[in-house]
């Protein structure tokens, strides 16, 4: 497995190089969008509505919409000098107990795992954090963008959660007031029994995808009923208008040639 990014865990003045890679991935079938007619990929253009036609990638800016329909252009450079220099550090801004961060905030999740050199102070690292049962709060640069992650020790592997900013999770209070209803003891106990007796060790693999599995089996049926939709090649429309190009130039030409001039 590569490792999509390699820096340092900055830890008071320890400095533990550390490898990060992706924690989880997607394995959904991904489907493309056929022509039904020619079963041959839809492509997809770049098109103007004001203008009625194509636009070209070298023709396109990129602005802000700040009311409907009106928009503040940013350049390449302007964006380049507002994005966060890249670091190559997990800064650690504090020390929070474990669990404290709601799941709302919680975003991606990538392994981390000690480059050459730093074997002894990470395991140093993750030991005391399980001690005391606390997470890392850091912040980290991925792709010019600042983020705020969490580092933590759980299950003999250190982990890194990058974690939404505040500005970015929506309060529950915008759906309102939850009603509360009285229960009798005599429902509560029978609730909570119902909990106790589904209550089990978490294990994921009791659980598969199992819409993947019937895609999966689907397309095996398919293919071994050679039920195979083949894409018809597209014209070459370059060689046919080349082609007849050169036939009505020739034609021309012999057209402006003087009788006598032909033989």
């Amino acid at each position: 497995m590569r490792a999509l990014w390699q820096g340092l865990l900055s830890f008071g003045l320890i400095n533990i190089p550390v490898k990060m890679f992706k924690a989880t991935e997607s394995n959904d079938f991904h489907l493309t969008l056929l022509h039904d007619a020619c079963h041959s990929p839809i492509k997809y253009q770049k098109h103007c509505p004001v203008c009625g036609q194509d636009v070209k990638n070298e023709n396109i800016v990129k602005g802000y919409e700040y009311e409907k329909g009106r928009y503040v252009l940013l350049t390449e450079e302007e964006l380049e000098k507002a994005a966060s220099p890249r670091s190559k550090t997990i800064e650690i801004l504090a020390f929070i107990q474990k669990g404290e961060v709601p799941l709302p905030y919680f975003d991606d999740t990538y392994y981390l795992h000690p480059a050459p050199g730093g074997e002894k102070a990470f395991s140093l690292l993750g030991q005391a954090l399980k001690a005391q049962n606390k997470d890392a709060f850091c912040r980290i640069v991925l792709r010019t963008k600042p983020k705020l992650c969490l580092v933590g020790f759980s299950s003999g592997v250190m982990m890194l959660n990058t974690i939404h900013y505040a500005s970015e999770v929506r309060s529950p209070e915008m759906l309102g007031t939850l009603p509360i209803y009285q229960v009798t003891a005599a429902e509560l106990e029978l609730a909570e029994l119902l909990i106790n007796k589904l209550t089990k060790p978490f294990n994921p693999e009791e659980y598969p995808d199992t819409y993947r599995e019937a895609i999966g089996e689907l397309v095996q049926r398919k293919l071994s009923g050679q039920e195979v939709h083949v894409a018809q090649k597209a014209p070459e429309p370059q060689v046919a208008s080349i082609l007849e190009a050169l036939q009505k130039s020739l034609e021309k030409v012999e057209q402006n040639v003087p009788t006598n001039a032909r033989h």
